[in-house]
């Protein structure tokens, strides 16, 4: 199975250049502190996944930038469809921060690549991994998609969830005709009925449901699969600034007390931003449920069990520890709360 569009080798050799180079945006001959004793300048690359309403919210206050200002870190801005794609940047230094579905964590570190996992952004039970089907089909479960044609961007977290999902079902991928599509290339094929069913994620189901009356066959949260969302660090410019890790996340912080606080004005601006009606936004406001918490042994538990999963099915090729690729001691020191 294809787990990446670019090939595996492609991934390896780019982290052995970051590792070898030390390397992002900037070079090793930066230092913490300039002549002066000032903070020396750096760039600080944050990617957007799959266009978040949360980080472009934070993007649009411009949250991060204020942080890292604080410790000489000036920020560049970069938008990726899903984990994969950020994935393979990351690997070539091309991105510092951003958060990874369980999927793409977990491919990840099986392929060597210079990722380290600082806190939980959510359980992934509500607003994430939700199976639509259109208003006319007549399938009432996963084993009426058998022989079916189904979009799913494969490599993410969408793609984990089906093969737990399925598994649950007594079913196999191969049962199915999966049909390799990022969600913005998903809307037009669900749409037009080139595909019977669509593994997605809000806002993209919402605006289905509310747009044409698309169903829910199944999800995450009625299967009571958690996928863990994890903000995410290449751990070379983690090493290179010790203090960025702590300012990504307190930019992050900010988003979501924000959300909780000017739920009216967020959801104006997401629906804006998305182009989709203000109620179907509320909704999905609603079911997100982020958190910036440190990552706790119940949340390791879920996610070897799914990279164990993953083995199995041949989606990874070596057994891993999810242990080893996680750090949350920037997030503690935070102290956020629920």
């Amino acid at each position: 199975m294809k787990i990446f569009r670019v090939s595996v080798i492609t991934l390896i050799l780019a982290a052995g250049i970051v590792n070898l180079t030390g390397c992002g945006a900037q070079t090793a001959a930066d230092s913490d502190s300039g002549p002066s004793g000032e903070k020396a300048k750096y760039i600080v690359n944050l990617a957007n996944n799959g266009s978040t309403g949360l980080i472009l919210l934070a993007k649009e206050k411009g949250w991060f930038e204020e942080e890292f200002s604080k410790i000489g870190g000036e920020v560049k801005w970069s938008e990726f469809p899903s984990g994969p794609a950020l994935v393979e940047s990351l690997a070539a230094g091309r991105v510092d921060f951003s958060w990874l579905g369980d999927g793409a964590a977990i491919s990840a570190q099986a392929n060597n690549l210079p990722v380290t996992t600082l806190s939980l952004l959510s359980e992934g039970l509500k607003g994430l991994n939700i199976i639509i089907v259109p208003a006319t089909s007549t399938a009432e479960s996963l084993a009426d998609l058998k022989g079916k044609r189904i979009a799913i961007a494969k490599g993410t977290t969408l793609h984990v969830f089906f093969i737990k999902a399925i598994k649950q079902a007594g079913l196999k991928e191969s049962d199915f005709q999966l049909i390799q599509l990022q969600s913005d290339e998903a809307i037009a094929a669900f749409e037009s009925g080139a595909v019977d069913a669509w593994v997605g994620l809000d806002p993209y189901t919402s605006i289905q449901i509310a747009k044409n009356g698309a169903r829910v066959l199944t999800s995450g949260e009625a299967l009571r699969i958690q996928a863990p969302v994890l903000t995410i660090g290449r751990t070379a410019f983690i090493h290179e600034h010790p203090e960025a890790a702590a300012a990504y996340l307190r930019g992050f912080q900010k988003a979501i007390d924000y959300q909780k606080e000017h739920r009216e004005e967020v959801v104006a601006f997401i629906a804006n931003t998305k182009k989709a009606d203000k109620s179907t936004i509320e909704l999905v406001v609603q079911n997100s449920e982020y958190t910036n918490l440190p990552i706790t042994k119940e949340i390791l538990a879920i996610q070897q069990a799914s990279a164990d999963i993953l083995l199995e099915s041949g989606f990874i090729k070596k057994k891993i520890d999810v242990t080893q690729n996680t750090d949350s001691t920037a997030i503690e020191t935070l102290k956020p709360t629920k």
